[in-house]
């Protein structure tokens, strides 16, 4: 009987161990938000605008790499964004045209890829 209940304590401690061991943070994407900014805050065609996506709902490390994906037409030109550290991840581009534009800001971080959409009024 004594020799069950050891076994049976050392596969609980190993157990334990296995699961503090592979402990990864888990990421919930639904709290993952992204604000973005612009400057000038008024965006004009034809004039560079410089970017600035801040992710917040996750831990971003200095490893992360994201992109500003614009969809002009048909074709999504896709711009390498900087990462400037604490979530914060800046780039410029130039609108051509007028109205309201969409961009999708993908962030990747180990094997988790979130993609948010955003809209830019450019006058």
């Amino acid at each position: 009987m004594k020799q069950k209940l050891v076994s049976f304590m050392a596969v609980v401690i190993l157990l334990g161990i296995v699961t503090a061991c592979s402990g990864e943070e888990s990421v919930d994407l639904e709290a993952v938000e992204v604000e973005l900014s612009t400057k000038p805050e008024t965006v004009i065609a034809g004039s560079q605008v410089d970017l600035q996506a801040l992710f917040t709902g996750m831990n971003v490390s200095d490893k992360a790499q994201a992109t500003f994906d614009f969809r002009i037409g048909d074709k999504p030109i896709l711009i390498e964004a900087v990462n400037e550290g604490d979530g914060v991840f800046s780039g410029s581009f130039t609108f051509a045209e007028k109205g309201n534009q969409t961009i999708f800001i993908h962030l990747y971080e180990d094997d988790i890829h979130i993609t948010k959409k955003k809209q830019v009024e450019v006058q």
